[in-house]
C-alpha cells in the first residue's frame, strides 16, 4: 500500500516529443533479415485470421510477457546499430528472434505520437495523439498491465525516460494530455506496478510513502536490494537518462535494470508483465545525432538479450518501436566501433514502417506480416489471459494505405510528364465521415521536390471560392508560393475553391499543428497571416521516394497520399449541420509552382496539357455530403 502524500510542480516536457519547450524482405526459413530495407515485403502480405490459437509455442507455465519497446526505433536505426556494433547490418540480439514482421503506427492524428501509439499497444485502441488510456471520445481504455495485475500477476515498467514519460505512461495512467507531468505522476503514485525503474526524481517528489516504497537511486541500490512485499521503485536520473555515450555515472544500465525486474517479477507464481523501453533512440533522432543513436539502440538489444538469457523458453516476448523518428537512412557501414554514414529526412517522426520481432507463445501472428500496431495489444492481451489473439477492430486512419476508403472515383490514364517512378497520381478516392473530409491518392510522391495542390469547393455551384488568377498576399512560407505560382483554369464556371491542400516535397501535416511552410490546409479566402488550418496529411511507407531513389511501392495500388480535412476547417463547426456539395481537384506541380505536371484527378484532356502556363481543369470530382457529415450517395465526376 503506498501513500499519496503531496501533489508534484507542474513540469515541462522533456520526452524528445514537441511541447511548450521542447522538440519531441522476409526471410529464409530460419528467419534471417536484412533489417536495411522494409521487414516484410508488403505488396501481397495476407493478414492472419481472426482469432489465433497461439500452438506455435504452447506456454507450459504461468503467464510471463514482456514487449520492448524502441522508442523511435526504424529499421533503419537497428541496422546502422549493427554496423556501429560489428560491422555489419544484421547482427543485433534481437534480429536473432524467431518472428520478424512489420507494423504501421499511425494514430487518429495521422502520424503518431508516442502517448497514441502507446495506448494503442497497451489497449489496442486507436486514439489521438497525446491522450493516454483514453480513446477517441476521451473515455478510459483498460490497458494490459490493468488486466494482467487483475488476474493476480505482477507488473513493471522499465524505461531510460522519466517515470511520466508518454510511453510508460500509456501502460500506468489514463489522461487526455501526455504533458500534464504533475497529474500523470500523482497517478502513478497512487497506482504504481509492483516494479518501476526509471529516471523522473522531479516526478516522483513528495509522492512516495518511504515506508510503503522501497526506493533506490543507484545501480549499487539496485543491485543491493533484497525483495521485502513493498513495491520496488527506482529514480535514476532527475528526468531522463543521460546518453549511453556521455555516460550513466551512478545509474544502471537498461540491461541491468531489465534483468532485475525480471528476477523480481518471476517470483510471482501467477506471472507477470513487463514493459521495457529504451526512450533514448528517439530522443537522438529528434536531434538527427547519430553519434548517439546507435549506441542508444545496441543498450536497448543488450537489454533484450540480458532478459532472453533467463526467460523461460515459454514466455512471450515483443520487441518493437511506437514510431519510427527522424526519416534516418543508413548509407554504409565504416567498421565497427565507428558510426555508419547516414543522412536524415527531418527531426519528427515519420510513417515508415517499423519492425516487430517477437518469441513464444501467440506470436506466430507477426511473422512475414505488415500489421497496425494495435496487434501488439492483440498478442499481449492472448499471452497475459492464455486465450486465443482475436484480431482488433480496423478503424479509418490517415496512413496512405487507403484500403479502408472507397473505391476511386477517378483513375490516371496518362503516364506522368514527372519521372513516374518518383511523381505520379494514379488514382482518387473521396469521401466523408463524422470527422471530416477524406481524401486518398494512389501514387509515388518525391521527397525535397514537387507539391500536390487539392483544391476543395466547399459550396459547389455558388461560385464564391477564390479566384485562381489572383496571388495571396499574406506569404507564409513555401506552400504559399507554390499556390500562388500554379496557374489553372477551371472550365466549370461554378468551381471555386476556397480551401487548397498542399503537400510541398512529400511533408506531412499534423493535425494539431497547422504550420503552414511545407503541409497543411490553406484557408484561400482569408486575408490574414492566420489562413492555416488543421488537417492531417499522411503518406504510406514505401509511396515516398527518398535519397534519390524510386519510391519502393512504385506501382502497388492503394498506397500513397491520404488526408483528412476536419469540418471545422471547412465550415468552423462540428460537421456541415446542412447538406453541401463539395467538389475536389488534385494537381501535381513542381516545387515553385511554376511547371505543372501532365497529372491531375479528375485527369486533363491531354497528355501534354500542362507545363509552364496556364493549365485547364475540365471536371472535378463532387461529393454531396449529409448534415452529420455522411456521404449521401456516391462520388462523381463533374460535368
Amino acid at each position: 500500500m503506498l501513500l499519496l502524500l503531496t501533489a508534484a510542480s507542474a513540469l515541462i516536457g522533456c520526452d524528445g516529443k514537441p511541447a511548450p519547450s521542447e522538440t519531441d524482405s522476409p526471410g529464409d526459413d530460419s528467419h534471417s533479415i536484412d533489417t536495411h530495407d522494409s521487414p516484410v515485403d508488403d505488396s501481397d502480405s495476407t493478414p492472419p485470421d481472426d482469432t489465433h490459437t497461439g500452438d506455435d509455442t504452447s506456454p507450459t507455465g504461468p503467464p510471463r510477457v514482456i514487449l520492448f519497446i524502441g522508442d523511435g526505433m526504424g529499421t533503419e536505426q537497428v541496422a546502422g546499430a549493427g554496423m556501429f556494433s560489428t560491422g555489419s547490418a544484421g547482427t543485433l540480439g534481437l534480429e536473432t528472434l524467431p518472428v520478424h514482421g512489420a507494423l504501421r503506427s499511425a494514430s487518429l492524428s495521422g502520424i503518431t505520437d508516442s502517448a497514441a501509439s502507446g495506448t494503442s499497444m497497451s489497449t489496442g485502441t486507436k486514439t489521438w495523439n497525446g491522450h493516454l488510456g483514453l480513446d477517441r471520445g476521451g473515455s478510459t481504455l483498460e490497458n494490459v498491465r490493468e488486466v494482467a495485475k487483475a488476474r493476480g500477476m505482477a507488473t513493471g515498467i522499465v524505461t531510460t525516460d522519466r517515470i511520466a514519460g508518454a510511453t510508460p505512461s500509456s501502460f500506468l495512467v489514463h489522461t487526455e494530455d501526455r504533458y500534464s507531468y504533475a497529474e500523470i505522476s500523482a497517478l502513478i503514485a497512487a497506482d504504481l506496478p509492483d516494479v518501476a525503474l526509471a529516471g523522473g526524481t522531479v516526478d516522483m517528489e513528495g509522492l512516495l510513502d518511504t515506508t510503503a516504497v522501497d526506493v533506490v537511486t543507484t545501480a549499487t541500490e539496485l543491485a543491493a536490494w533484497t525483495p521485502g512485499g513493498k513495491p520496488l521503485v527506482g529514480l535514476f536520473a532527475s528526468s531522463m537518462f543521460p546518453y549511453v555515450y556521455d555516460g550513466y555515472g551512478e545509474a544502471p544500465s537498461l540491461a541491468d535494470m531489465t534483468t532485475s525486474a525480471i528476477n523480481t517479477l518471476m517470483a510471482d507464481p501467477d506471472g507477470f508483465f513487463l514493459m521495457v523501453e529504451g526512450a533514448r533512440i528517439d530522443h537522438a533522432s529528434h536531434a538527427d545525432d547519430a553519434t548517439r543513436v546507435f549506441p542508444e539502440t545496441i543498450a536497448f538489444d543488450e537489454a533484450i538479450t540480458s532478459a532472453m538469457a533467463i526467460l523461460p523458453s515459454d514466455a512471450t516476448v515483443v520487441v518493437t518501436a511506437d514510431h519510427e523518428c527522424g526519416g534516418l537512412h543508413v548509407i554504409s557501414s565504416n567498421g565497427a566501433g565507428v558510426t555508419p554514414s547516414v543522412e536524415w529526412r527531418y527531426n519528427w517522426h515519420t510513417n515508415t514502417d517499423i519492425g516487430v520481432w517477437a518469441s513464444g507463445p501467440y506470436t506466430d501472428v507477426f511473422d512475414g506480416q505488415r500489421l497496425d500496431n494495435s496487434w501488439v495489444h492483440a498478442v499481449l492481451d492472448a499471452a497475459v489471459t492464455q486465450t486465443d489473439v482475436v484480431a482488433p477492430d480496423e478503424v479509418p486512419l490517415v496512413d496512405g494505405y487507403l484500403t479502408d476508403l472507397p473505391e476511386a472515383v477517378v483513375t490516371q490514364p496518362w503516364t506522368s510528364s514527372f519521372d513516374p517512378q518518383y511523381n505520379r497520381l494514379d488514382a482518387l478516392h473521396v469521401t466523408s465521415d463524422a470527422d471530416g473530409l477524406r481524401i486518398g491518392i494512389d501514387g509515388v510522391f518525391e521527397d525535397d521536390a514537387n507539391a500536390v495542390l487539392v483544391y476543395i469547393d466547399i459550396d459547389y455551384g455558388d461560385s464564391t471560392g477564390w479566384p485562381h488568377d489572383d496571388v495571396l498576399t499574406d506569404f507564409e512560407g513555401g506552400s504559399d508560393k507554390v499556390i500562388s505560382n500554379a496557374r489553372l483554369a477551371f472550365a466549370d464556371p461554378t468551381f471555386g475553391a476556397e480551401r487548397v491542400l498542399v503537400s510541398l516535397q512529400a511533408e506531412e501535416a499534423f493535425q494539431n499543428q497547422p504550420a503552414g511552410d511545407t503541409s497543411g490546409l490553406r484557408d484561400v479566402t482569408a486575408e490574414s497571416d492566420f489562413g492555416w488550418l488543421q488537417s492531417a496529411i499522411n503518406f504510406d511507407s514505401g509511396n515516398v521516394s527518398l535519397f534519390d531513389a524510386p519510391a519502393v511501392d512504385a506501382g502497388v495500388t492503394d498506397e500513397g497520399f491520404e488526408a483528412q480535412v476536419l469540418w471545422t476547417s471547412l465550415y468552423g463547426t462540428g460537421t456541415p449541420t446542412v447538406d453541401r456539395r463539395i467538389a475536389v481537384v488534385a494537381v501535381l506541380v513542381n516545387d515553385q509552382g511554376t511547371w505543372i505536371s501532365n497529372q491531375a484527378l479528375p485527369a486533363f484532356d491531354s497528355e501534354t496539357e500542362a507545363g509552364g502556363g496556364t493549365a485547364t481543369l475540365v471536371s472535378e470530382v463532387e461529393l454531396d455530403v449529409a448534415g452529420d457529415g455522411s456521404v449521401v450517395g456516391s462520388p462523381m465526376v463533374t460535368p
